[in-house]
C-alpha cells in the first residue's frame, strides 16, 4: 500500500474539522433558544393529546374486532384436523 503524504494528510484532517465545526454549528443553530418555550410546551401538549387518540382508537378497534371475531379453540388435536360435518 501506498503511503498518504504528509501535505495530503494534513488537507484531510483541516477538511473534517471544517465540515466537523460546519455539523455543530447547524445542530446549534437549529436548536430552540429555550427548551421549555410556550411553542415546544403547546407542540409537546399536542403531541400528547395526538398519541391519546390514536391508542383509543386502536384499543377501540381492538375491542370491536374481539367482539366479531370469535376464534373456538379445538377440544382435541382430531377435533382440529377433522372435517366438520
Amino acid at each position: 500500500m501506498t503511503r498518504v503524504p504528509l501535505d495530503e494528510r494534513r488537507r484531510l484532517f483541516l477538511a473534517r474539522q471544517q465540515a466537523s465545526e460546519a455539523l455543530e454549528d447547524q445542530v446549534l443553530a437549529s436548536a430552540p433558544s429555550h427548551p421549555f418555550s410556550s411553542a415546544a410546551a403547546s407542540q409537546h401538549g399536542m403531541r400528547l393529546l395526538v398519541r391519546a387518540v390514536v391508542i383509543a382508537m386502536l384499543v377501540g378497534a381492538g375491542l370491536v374486532v374481539f367482539q366479531t371475531v370469535t376464534f373456538n379453540l379445538p377440544a382435541s388435536v382430531v377435533d382440529a384436523l377433522l372435517p366438520r360435518f
